[in-house]
């Protein structure tokens, strides 16, 4: 759309590029399709339109009609000046002089296509090419002058304020000046996909192809629409026209209009002469529906100095405000502060329609032709038609070896390095969910974001340009976004981050970088929005984008030492996969393993190193510092085996005691000495003499006077001792319905507490010494030795039965609720426990059945249970470094110490290592397998237990 917006009049395009506007010639000719025809009311001095003995048909009720020969494109309307072009390209000006006295037609230039007027006499013209000219009319003769500072910037839109004008460039840029200034880019605005620009009075309004209206200037009686009357210096959302589908603004002197795509008008600012057309003359602070229009669609909308003109479907043209001059149409002159039809003169209206309606200064315009115009439908929004992304890279794929590749390379470094045009190529058109865009919902169609970057850099040299294009609109980018859809560009970017990683092996990390240090010079706002954005979409893109975000963090980490220069960038993605992170922890729509990346182990050892120098306040590590949740399982458990053997090496070494010096350490192991027939209780009266430093060294055991160190013994030791450990006798643990999971009992003795505690060292030691163990205890233990609540899935995963039953009450109705009569209490190990034993009347309602369940599930897993655990917990860290544990999540912390239940024995053999002398199809080796595969699965497990190499 080549557009114009004059002082007080906005003009709505037709959609078929054209303006039906104004003309001076009007000979008696028959009424032709291509002529255009004209109502006009308002101000006298604009009857110049009728300079020549145009029409007999009477003026009516002030409505005058006027037949042209010829049809115009454009038309605005100043103080004292109406400019218009022909569909010729001819431009011409009007121009009243301080007297009142209409002067006649003068031609001003051809090849044009837009106007703007503003209250200043100066005309801004937009040829055909998109170059910007102006004419000063107070300067006879009228003199066509290109405005230099934009000669080389193609403008696709005008519009002009009092003395002010804002024009929108091909690349989406806004650019202003004034009569003593020179054009400035508005540089918020860069990433914003616009389609209009508007201005009237002092004030400055644009619009996005998603609806969003973005406002700046005078406000002083809310004309911006804000919400207060504090005049704005840059571009501000109209937060209060969020998701209305606006698709068209129009301003007066102190008022704005804006008309949605369903047909609704809201309007804002002055209300003194009515022009809101709200049945008062009182300000509106923020944007109002103008109710009185209910129930027709409104498909027009124009504003003059004090008045407003709305055309409906039916196309009837309806008018409110100021009518001092005969603006309104009404017959009279008025105030009307509602929308009231105008009064065309009788014998015009007959085998005519309405095509648009027009506002400058104090008067209106309405075009009309003899036919309806295809496509002029009220249903059209304003928004440009873009020729098709994928049509357009198609192309560009398809003829990168041809001539026309030179062109190629322009088009696609003008189009990719504009964050404008990235952001309206790919939005989400179906059901207009784009026009829905909000902190939540980004409107973007990233299924056509992927398969287009897909196609882009199949071709080097396609995919060597784009590169370099998205470099330069890096660089483009303001820190701060005006609004919502100039963020829109970080999620199209990581899909074109994750085409470039697919398709080559080897990337140049630059764009990588840049784009992670253009996303950390955002806000913690801007971030949060992109976040939300992130968390909203499908799983598969999700997991896409995490990643894209991986595979930079490794490339980045795979040289040690990492080189300083590379620190930066390494801590921009970093922050960019703790955003993602930190967005998924709510939803968890999708795993945590997969933030999870495999880091270069000398990295993570050097990290480690740094770590542990912390407790010294010399080092200030990275990963285990900040950013865990980057390591997968494999990092996790090599960094925290890593750490254990150093610390056991230390417990190992000399000590220092003066005045002797070094002294060796007297048993360099720590020993456990155990009868077979008596394992469990060996195992408790030598583990509580122990000293608790003696439980860092590595551990042995021999058996039954064995004194061979072997780490057979060790695992043999694990396998059969937890089994032993998990008996009912005990008294230490109580048992799901089933049998199957075990969990601390809240009716424990003093010696029971004791031997929990040490039942904690022997899980922390078979950790520490990489053991797995029998340990059938649910997630929840996992849970809460790593600070994690329980929740009702816990309570499911322990008692089915039980967790079914508390989850049925928050499912059941109020009424149902009260007719159970359900007391505060639940059964619990054996007893009937109040949860609330204040108020022992209690019984549970659709008031608080959520704090019923809540209540349940705490007493559970931590009120009934709290010393018993303090003391597992205790004994479990007497032997653990608790902030290396902190690494894992409780899933893999369970995996790590008590293994996994199911296990694909098909895979196992299939990854099993042969020593040289042995192979597959090995004699022995058959009959090893044929062995194994008749063992049961627990016989499976406990072979592979046995078994288990170090990590």
């Amino acid at each position: 759309m080549k557009g114009n917006a004059a002082s007080f009049s906005f003009i709505f395009p037709s959609p078929q590029r054209k303006r039906l506007s104004d003309s001076l010639a009007v000979p008696p000719f028959p009424l032709q399709s291509h002529f255009t025809n004209m109502f006009l009311w308002g101000e006298d001095r604009h009857q110049g339109f009728r300079w020549k003995n145009a029409s007999n048909i009477p003026a009516g009720d002030r409505v005058r009609f006027l037949k042209l020969s010829f049809q115009v494109s454009d038309l605005s309307a100043g103080q004292s000046v109406v400019a218009f072009i022909k569909t010729t390209g001819e431009a011409s000006v009007i121009r009243t002089d301080a007297a009142g006295r209409v002067g006649k037609q003068k031609f001003v230039g051809g090849e044009m296509e837009a106007v703007g007027c503003g209250d200043d006499a100066v005309i801004t013209l937009l040829s055909q090419s998109g170059e910007v000219f102006c004419v000063d009319t107070m300067k006879t003769p009228f003199i066509l002058r290109p405005l230099g500072a934009l000669s080389n910037i193609p403008v696709t839109q005008v519009a002009c304020g009092n003395q002010h004008t804002v024009v929108l460039t091909k690349g989406g840029q806004v650019y202003t000046w004034t009569r003593d200034s020179s054009p400035r880019t508005v540089r918020t605005l860069a990433a914003m996909p616009l389609v209009q620009v508007a201005a009237g009075g002092d004030q400055s309004f644009v619009l996005s192809v998603s609806g969003g209206v973005f406002s700046w200037g005078r406000n002083d009686c809310g004309q911006l629409g804000l919400g207060d009357k504090t005049d704005r210096n840059t571009p501000t959302p109209v937060r209060f026209l969020n998701m209305k589908k606006t698709v068209h603004i129009s301003c007066g002197q102190k008022h704005t209009a804006v008309l949605t795509k369903d047909g609704a008008v809201f309007t804002f600012g002055s209300g003194r002469f009515g022009q809101l057309g709200h049945n008062s003359v009182g300000d509106e602070l923020r944007p109002r529906l103008v109710a009185e229009l209910w129930g027709v669609k409104v498909c027009r909308i124009a504003c003059g100095r004090h008045h407003t003109l709305v055309l409906t479907d039916s196309r009837k043209v309806f008018s409110f405000g100021c009518g001092e001059q005969g603006q309104l149409g009404h017959g009279e002159e008025s105030h009307p502060s509602v929308p009231l039809p105008v009064q065309l003169p009788q014998d015009t209206t007959n085998g005519f329609i309405i095509q648009n309606i027009y506002a400058g200064a104090n008067c209106s315009f309405a075009t009309c032709s003899t036919h309806q115009d295809k496509g002029s439908s009220c249903t059209e929004n304003n928004v440009t038609q873009f020729d098709s992304i994928e049509n357009m890279t198609d192309k560009w794929a398809s003829q990168c070896d041809s001539k026309s590749w030179a062109k190629i390379k322009q088009d696609i470094h003008r189009m990719v390095s504009s964050a404008a045009w990235m952001n309206r190529s790919f939005l989400n058109r179906s059901k207009d969910k784009h026009f829905q865009t909000s902190p939540n919902s980004c409107g973007l169609d990233l299924s056509l974001t992927q398969r287009v970057f897909e196609k882009l850099v199949k071709t080097d040299a396609v995919s060597s340009e784009v590169e370099a294009a998205v470099l330069k609109l890096l660089q483009s980018l303001d820190e701060e976004p005006v609004g919502l859809e100039g963020l829109r560009i970080f999620l199209i970017l990581t899909e074109l981050l994750y085409a470039i990683q697919k398709q080559k092996e080897q990337q140049n990390m630059k764009l990588a970088e840049a784009m992670a240090a253009a996303v950390q010079r955002l806000s913690a706002e801007s971030l949060q929005i992109i976040g939300d954005w992130w968390s909203s979409l499908q799983p598969s893109t999700m997991i896409r984008h995490v990643q894209a975000w991986k595979n930079v963090l490794s490339r980045l980490l795979s040289v040690v030492p990492v080189p300083s220069a590379v620190w930066p960038s390494v801590q921009n993605v970093l922050r960019i996969l703790q955003n993602m992170h930190n967005a998924n922890k709510d939803k968890k729509k999708i795993p945590e393993a997969t933030f999870g990346a495999e880091i270069n182990q000398q990295f993570l050892v050097e990290d480690l190193r740094l770590w542990r120098a912390t407790i010294v306040n010399k080092g200030e590590p990275l990963l285990l510092s900040s950013f865990p949740f980057v390591m997968d399982l494999k990092s996790k458990r090599m960094v925290f085996d890593t750490n254990a053997s150093w610390t056991m090496s230390e417990h190992q070494a000399p000590r220092y005691m003066a005045p002797y010096g070094f002294v060796p350490v007297l048993n360099p192991y720590f020993e456990l000495n155990l009868k077979r027939a008596s394992l469990l209780e060996g195992t408790f009266m030598q583990l509580g003499a122990a000293q608790h430093s003696s439980f860092k060294k590595p551990l042995v055991v021999y058996f039954d006077g064995d004194t061979k160190v072997t780490d057979v013994y060790k695992r043999d030791f694990f396998h059969h001792l937890f089994p032993d450990l998990m008996s009912a006798e005990l008294g230490m643990f109580m048992f799901n319905d089933n049998g199957t999971l075990a969990w601390f009992s809240s009716n424990v003795t003093e010696e029971s507490r004791k031997r929990i505690y040490l039942f904690g060292v022997l899980c922390g030691l078979a950790l520490y010494n990489q053991s797995m163990v029998y340990l059938p205890f649910p997630l929840v233990l996992f849970k809460k030795l790593l600070g994690v609540e329980p929740t009702l899935q816990d309570m499911m995963e322990f008692s089915t039965d039980y967790g079914r039953v508390l989850q049925s009450y928050l499912t059941y109705e109020d009424d149902v609720l009260e007719n159970l009569e359900q007391p505060f209490s639940f059964p619990w190990d054996g007893k009937e426990v109040d949860l609330d034993p204040q108020n022992p009347a209690k019984t549970v309602t659709g008031q608080n059945k959520k704090e019923y369940v809540d209540a349940c599930v705490n007493h559970a897993f931590n009120t009934s249970v709290e010393s018993s655990f303090q003391e597992f917990q205790r004994g479990f860290f007497q032997v653990c470094e608790r902030r290396l544990v902190q690494l894992f999540q409780p899933e893999e912390l369970q995996g790590v110490l008590a293994g996994r239940d199911q296990y694909d024995w098909a895979k196992f053999k299939r990854n099993t290592v042969y020593e040289p002398e042995f192979h597959l199809h090995h004699p022995t080796i058959q009959m090893f397998w044929e062995v194994f595969d008749e063992l049961t699965e627990d016989q499976k497990k406990d072979f592979l237990c046995k078994c288990r190499p170090k990590f």
